[in-house]
């Protein structure tokens, strides 16, 4: 069973098993949380640091509550460039990975390609993007891309293979390409689609304000981030550090709803 298999399994049973979930796994990481914002303002409280060293959570708070509709604006369009990126990537990934089905060695050898690539540093590559799209969005995007299709290719692959000992029996029932694919390959392959999502998109992000921080589009986190750390306004970095963490959680929030919808039909999303 392959690393895959295993993300595709886990991501099943925890749609399937969301609506039962113990309080124990809600309460815990809840009242941990709650401790180290506490331990934290109190450090900074008692023990006189510095804002410009490290603000009390309370202090970032206010600053996030009076600059919220500037870091939406600035969090819509992060989660713009990075949701360009994540389209191109994993439409060039699933389509790619459907035209070597069924080719074993060009698969291999392409997920050998994929492994490799996901091993690198992507960020690096930022300088190489701006040759090419200058220093604008389109190299942010462009990064996303580089970043997600070698997950989704990976994913896409393997679920992709896995219609292969059924295509004798398609066969022999004379089913057409359509059937095909409706019947057979789709349903097979989009738990591990879904899957991949789930690992790509919350990365998206990363790579998105990262590549930011570097260049690109004055309106975004990542630009924002940059031009306030020069200016030492370690509140309003601080405060775009937890809109980052939000966005994160609202776009993986929104790839989990989109699995449990075009899932609903997978057996551990029924009720027993």
């Amino acid at each position: 069973m392959t690393t895959e298999d295993v993300a595709v399994i886990k991501n099943t049973e925890s749609g399937g098993r969301g609506r039962n979930l113990p309080i124990g796994v809600v309460l815990t990481p809840t009242i941990f949380f709650a401790s180290f914002l506490t331990i934290w303002e109190l450090a900074v409280r008692l023990g006189d640091v510095q804002v410009l060293m490290l603000p009390a959570p309370s202090v970032i708070w206010s600053m996030f509550v009076e600059d919220f509709g500037l870091l939406v604006e600035l969090a819509i369009n992060t989660g713009i460039e990075a949701g360009k990126g994540v389209l191109i990537g994993s439409l060039i990934a699933i389509g790619l990975a459907g035209l070597v089905h069924g080719i074993q060695w060009l698969n291999q050898g392409l997920l050998s390609y994929s492994s490799t690539v996901k091993a690198l540093p992507v960020v690096a590559l930022y300088p190489v993007m701006t040759i090419f799209f200058g220093v604008t969005s389109k190299a942010v995007v462009a990064m996303v891309a580089v970043g997600v299709a070698p997950i989704m290719f990976t994913f896409a692959s393997r679920g992709f293979s896995g219609t292969s000992e059924h295509d004798d029996l398609m066969r022999s029932i004379s089913a057409n390409w359509r059937i095909r694919m409706t019947a057979l390959v789709l349903p097979r392959a989009l738990p591990y689609v879904m899957a991949g999502l789930r690992t790509a998109v919350p990365l998206s992000i990363i790579i998105s304000i990262i590549s930011e921080y570097f260049g690109g589009s004055v309106s975004t986190l990542g630009a924002y981030i940059r031009r306030e750390s020069t200016m030492l306004h370690t509140v309003q970095v601080w405060s775009a550090i937890v809109m980052a963490c939000l966005l994160g959680v609202l776009v993986f929030v929104a790839v989990s709803l989109l699995d449990r919808y075009f899932l609903r039909w997978h057996a551990s999303r029924r009720e027993i």
